[in-house]
């Protein structure tokens, strides 16, 4: 019998401290796949001052997200990140509690209230492309979070499109930063403090609609999660305390402008490189939409455009780590990893395995189509919306608004992105290049 070696065994070293976490920081987490270069699938490291056990590939994440997912901890693993700007939210709760939350979560990401969600998501989607195609060459991600943030603003925190958005916009780009931060002091000057008296300033806003909301009565008529959550009762007549309601909501919109945006600049990005794709997406739409405005049903007629949206997750997924901590040992490529150690799955370096993929760094999304579909031949090898009990609840809302967005792009614009293709592939750190893109939408 092989004997178990322990974690401190591992190939990589724990770095020098703070030094190895402003370089972490530095590359936002994509310095794993140097790593796994460098040291294989399982290697150790240090981030903020506790011991890592990084693991890569399929077989880990399916260790890490459903087999031993009882022996870990998401909160121990994303406290430090989440808890101080957005509050215990489900992202970061376990066990019992978790399941709990997301129960009474559910209904606002039902596949009947995300239908719900449609007409309003298209409206602004229009008005938004409609905006920027008067704007001449602007930064690509700034227009496209304004957007996402305004379908955020109106369909999970139940506040009119047009009201108070600048500001809401600078609040949430204040809590964004401060999640980022490495240095977490609470003063009105620093940037954690920044980001603490924004969300103070959102929760106080959310607390006047939560406070008309239950006077109206009318909760269970909503067409906004805000209101679906407020009306949510579980078996035993539980409601999710409002400053819940609050901490997840403000989170939801945060992680859901933010990432949507990304994965929509890259499929922009994209496209604008490959007019072969751009026709082939323009084909499908013709074929299924027509000449007619596009429906809710119409959206899962559309195998082409999902074969090339798994290939954006895929190459630029919207989160690229998940991070858990270690409450009971694990074992994992002969290395015991015990409690107190943080373990760190990477989507980013799995996507770009050959062993799962043929050709990684080539964009192919014909891989995803029959018969090949090699996501399926080799489980938990796609992850950009996670996996296991944590699977991102907002993962149909935000695939429904992407390909809304697609849909009217494709059928009423034309675009161009700069930098040229050449000047930015191959990205190896999307969330730096994708600030650098600009782009030019005029009407087709």
């Amino acid at each position: 019998m092989q004997r178990l070696k322990s974690a401190l065994e591992m190939p990589g070293d724990f770095g020098v401290p703070i030094l190895s976490d402003l370089q972490f920081a530095a590359s936002e987490g994509y310095c794993l796949l140097q790593k796994w270069q460098k040291y294989g699938s399982a290697f150790k490291m240090r981030l903020l001052g506790q011991k890592c056990a990084v693991l890569i590939g399929a077989q880990a994440n399916r260790l890490v997200l459903v087999e031993q997912a009882d022996c870990l901890s998401s909160y121990l693993g994303w406290r430090y990140f989440v808890e101080p700007p957005f509050g215990r939210t489900l992202m970061i709760q376990d066990g019992q509690e978790h399941s709990n939350t997301r129960r009474l979560m559910m209904p606002a990401f039902h596949s009947t209230a995300i239908a719900s969600y449609f007409q309003t998501m298209q409206e602004i989607v229009q008005a938004s492309l409609k905006t920027l195609a008067t704007q001449g060459e602007v930064p690509l991600m700034d227009a496209l979070r304004r957007m996402t943030l305004l379908v955020g603003v109106r369909l999970l925190l139940g506040i009119p499109q047009n009201q108070e958005i600048d500001e809401i916009e600078q609040w949430y780009e204040a809590q964004l930063k401060a999640s980022l931060t490495l240095f977490r002091l609470n003063l009105p000057f620093t940037t954690f403090g920044k980001g603490q008296i924004a969300r103070q300033k959102l929760k106080r806003q959310l607390l006047l609609i939560i406070a008309q909301r239950r006077q109206a009565l009318r909760l269970l008529a909503s067409q906004d999660a805000l209101g679906l959550f407020l009306a949510a009762v579980d078996t035993e007549g539980k409601t999710l305390p409002d400053e819940q309601i609050m901490d997840e909501v403000v989170h939801l919109v945060n992680a859901s402008h933010f990432t949507t945006a990304g994965v929509l600049s890259w499929a922009m990005f994209e496209l604008a490189a490959r007019p072969q794709w751009c026709q082939r997406l323009r084909c499908e739409l013709e074929q299924v939409v027509g000449s007619g405005d596009l429906n809710v049903e119409q959206l899962r007629q559309l195998p082409q455009m999902t074969h090339f949206l798994k290939e954006i997750e895929r190459l630029y997924p919207p989160t690229s780590l998940i991070v858990r901590g270690v409450v009971k040992e694990i074992e994992f490529a002969g290395y015991q990893i015990p409690p107190g150690w943080t373990i760190i799955i990477s989507q980013f370096v799995t996507h770009r395995l050959s062993s799962i993929y043929t050709n990684p760094e080539e964009f192919d999304p014909d891989r995803f189509a029959p018969p090949r579909e090699e996501d399926k031949k080799v489980p938990f090898s796609l992850l950009g919306f996670g996996g296991g009990a944590h699977v991102c609840i907002g993962r149909e809302f935000a695939l429904m608004e992407i390909k809304i967005f697609l849909a009217s792009l494709l059928r009423k614009y034309h675009w161009v992105i700069t930098p040229e293709y050449s000047a930015v592939a191959p990205v190896l750190v999307p969330p730096k290049a994708q600030n650098k893109l600009r782009v030019r939408l005029t009407p087709a």
